[in-house]
């Protein structure tokens, strides 16, 4: 362990002495010109990763070097332009440059969210029970043939890259002639009125020698009441484990229109619109399918057959279970690669972030783009060396995902660590586990396991350890050799986990090894550095005051304290308490704090807490007010900020200087009214203040030397003992004989 610690002290100090404290941004720069222009600038990272506080922009960040001067700078994009830091703030972007990031483990565990297959199975019926309804058969467009002989013995001929790549598993494909619906009016296709008033549009899709079928359903207009259509996509034989649906039009967009695929050649797909809703809403077109080419059920002859099957390993086996299969939709492919459900370091939720490469999704929409994304779960032997399920069979979550985080890099050219983060939409299936991970760096010998889809098929695993053979990146990557079983194209994103403890560190980018080549390595992206990027999504968010302080003149007002958040609240009973220290201050007289405890809602980033001054008119000292937070609840406390103090400036005039206010004594407020213009009214000794406060244990009357009439003033009998209230106990004062004088 002191090794792995000396590592990581090793690690954090290089990266602080390499990475200067951070430039301000260069504001003739854009992303291009750094990026492209090579003789000035050299490009040491680059990623994108969701703004905190506007979360449907994607940021560009790039740590470069000036080969001018050796200067590195960190600098952020929206787009083209570059932006200031006080907007790189304001979007809840954490710098990353020179951040230690230390050692953080989480550990595995079972995921307690339920798919809701309620809605999947009662939509089934539904539209079983709508087509037994349609009188007419549908038409039916049928594709030229897929020629999967051509496109297998193509994928024979392309040159291999280091990069183990995403497995294909079918192609894109463009209709001759585009389906477009508007109302009732449509290209292709029947729209059909059923006994209750439904609407129904119904085509078939037939696409001869595919093993599986994908539509797209794009709309011609954006209309945000479309919401009130709904879509399915039917298997041609009625099969309801191969019937997905309904998706409302506004699902359809987030899954950026492609539904998911049926493992059959012909499918007809379903638009409804209920008897309540209006046709007119109606408007689509289908321009584009993708045939499934190779189903990796009936082709595992293309794994190696040195590839080991996972369930053989029960020590393995609950791992395994948080280890999905991604089904991707690429310009012109379809397909196929890994990823990992992994656990957050926060106890209070789980929210389903799957880890992969960035070669396999690199971006949100478009080709390779996160929400086309379905997700295939459990897609593995049910005992050792038996027989895997038909992929059409397991679990499979759709409706795609959100790209929060990533990373492009190469082990052969360097750049980062080729990693992308996801959150899916819609929950993983009853039994997944969320992996957990490490950002520990082990040393070269470490054993370590990767569970993989190797070549689309059902899961299998690799042992070996970490190297040192010809690693060009090791800040970037992790060298591992393999002892038993290997990787191949579709094990891409797949975890590279401690063989001891089961933690992820680093995801799968390539190498060179194979069945065939078994001494050759494998690179693994460092999740120490997907850390330092996706930190704000793994951790709690932190909580921390804006500023540390305010000044206040005394009257009866507010101000608003605001307390932030370094990254939307998780949950609806994040909280925190607040500690108030009242130094000279009266809690409920000379203020009130409200709320306590602070709470926030659900993905918010700020609250404010509301100070109340209240006003008196008492010559006092300037109070201070120190403000806390204690006992978080589903929140960390920050490293900053967590102190805020109040000052209170008294504002009343006291002309005479004698501690009363003129107010007070005009007004007589304590009792007795008196000159504020004399600090002593009556010339008694006394100031005003002592007399009225009843400094020396009695309340005496400022304007009256001697105020029980007793005829020895109040100074005197103070100084003798007596009180000066009652005329009944004078002191006997001493005599002294006075000489006569001749």
């Amino acid at each position: 362990m002191s090794k792995i610690l000396n590592i990581i002290f090793v690690f954090s100090f290089l990266l602080l002495f390499y990475f200067p404290t951070f430039p301000e941004t260069f504001p003739e720069l854009t992303y291009s010109s750094l990026t492209e222009t090579t003789e000035k600038y050299n490009v040491l990272q680059s990623w994108v990763e969701k703004a905190q506080k506007a979360p449907n922009i994607l940021l560009k960040g790039v740590i470069f070097e000036n080969k001018d001067t050796g200067e590195v700078s960190e600098v952020y994009f929206n787009g083209e332009q570059i932006l200031s830091n006080e907007q790189i703030e304001n979007f809840g972007i954490v710098k990353k440059m020179g951040r230690n990031v230390g050692e953080v483990s989480v550990f595995s565990e079972p995921a307690i969210a339920v798919a809701p297959m309620e809605k999947s199975i009662e939509g089934k019926e539904e539209v079983f029970d709508l087509l037994n309804k349609v009188t007419i058969l549908p038409p039916v467009i049928t594709l030229p043939p897929l020629p999967r002989q051509k496109l297998l013995e193509e994928e024979k001929k392309s040159i291999i890259a280091l990069e183990k790549g995403v497995y294909r598993i079918g192609i894109v494909q463009s209709l001759t002639k585009s389906v477009e619906v508007v109302g009732l009016t449509s290209s292709d296709g029947i729209w059909q009125v059923l006994p209750d008033g439904d609407l129904l549009w119904i085509l078939d899709l037939y696409y001869p020698e595919s093993l599986g079928v994908r539509v797209r359903v794009e709309p011609l207009i954006d209309n945000t009441s479309l919401s009130d259509v709904y879509f399915w996509v039917v298997n041609s034989e009625r099969k309801s484990d191969d019937t997905w649906g309904p998706f409302s039009s506004e699902e359809v967009k987030k899954m950026d229109g492609w539904l998911p695929t049926c493992f059959t050649d012909r499918v007809t797909v379903v638009c409804w619109v209920p008897p309540d809703k209006s046709v007119g809403n109606v408007a689509f077109k289908i321009q584009e399918v993708i045939g499934v080419y190779k189903d990796p059920m009936f082709l595992l002859s293309k794994a190696g057959s040195c590839n080991l099957d996972v369930t053989c390993y029960p020590n393995w086996f609950e791992t395994s279970k948080g280890i999905v299969g991604l089904g991707i939709v690429g310009t012109p492919y379809a397909l196929f690669c890994t990823g990992t459900l992994i656990n957050d370091n926060d106890p209070c939720t789980q929210i389903p972030y799957i880890l992969t490469a960035k070669h396999c999704v690199s971006s949100q929409t478009g080709t390779r783009g996160a929400e086309s994304v379905e997700f295939y779960w459990f897609y593995q032997t049910a005992t050792c060396n038996g027989t895997p399920p038909p992929i059409n069979t397991v679990p499979r979550t759709t409706g795609g995902a959100d790209y929060l985080a990533g990373m492009a890099g190469s082990a052969s050219y360097g750049g980062g660590n080729d990693f992308s983060l996801l959150r899916m939409r819609n929950t993983p299936p009853e039994s997944a586990v969320y992996v957990g991970w490490t950002t520990m760096v082990p040393s070269v010998g470490t054993l370590v396991t990767d569970i993989h889809h190797p070549s689309g098929s059902y899961k299998r695993i690799s042992f070996g350890a970490k190297t040192s053979i010809n690693n060009r990146y090791p800040n970037f990557f992790h060298e591992v050799q393999w002892s038993e079983g290997t990787t191949e194209p579709g094990s891409s994103g797949s975890p590279l986990m401690l063989t001891a403890t089961r933690q992820i560190i680093g995801q799968l980018w390539g190498g060179g090894a194979s069945c065939s080549t078994p001494d050759e390595p494998d690179y693994f992206g460092r999740f120490d550095v997907t850390y330092n990027i996706a930190k704000q999504y793994l951790e709690q968010p932190k909580v921390r005051f804006y500023q540390k302080s305010t000044t206040v003149t005394e009257e009866n007002t507010t101000r608003q304290i605001l307390v932030l958040l370094t990254s939307p609240s998780r949950v609806s009973e994040s909280e925190v308490e607040l500690e108030v220290e009242t130094i000279n201050a009266q809690q409920g007289i000379d203020f009130t704090i409200a709320p306590n405890p602070v709470s926030f809602s659900q993905n918010t980033t700020q609250k404010n807490i509301t100070l109340t001054i209240y006003d008196n008119t008492h010559k006092e000292q300037d109070k201070t007010i120190q403000i806390r937070f204690k006992n978080p609840r589903c929140l960390q406390l920050d490293t900053t900020n967590q102190t805020y103090e109040v000052t209170i400036l008294d504002n009343d005039i006291d002309t005479d200087g004698d501690g009363l206010s003129d107010y007070d004594e005009t007004h007589g407020v304590f009792g007795y009214t008196s000159d504020p213009n004399k600090a002593d009214t009556d010339g008694d000794g006394l100031s005003d203040y002592d007399e009225v406060r009843g400094i020396f244990g009695f309340v005496t009357n400022p304007n009256l030397r001697d105020t029980d009439g007793d005829r020895v003033n109040d100074l005197l009998e103070i100084r003798y003992g007596t009180d000066p209230t009652d005329p009944y106990d004078a002191p006997e004062l001493t005599v002294f004989p006075i000489p006569w004088f001749r």
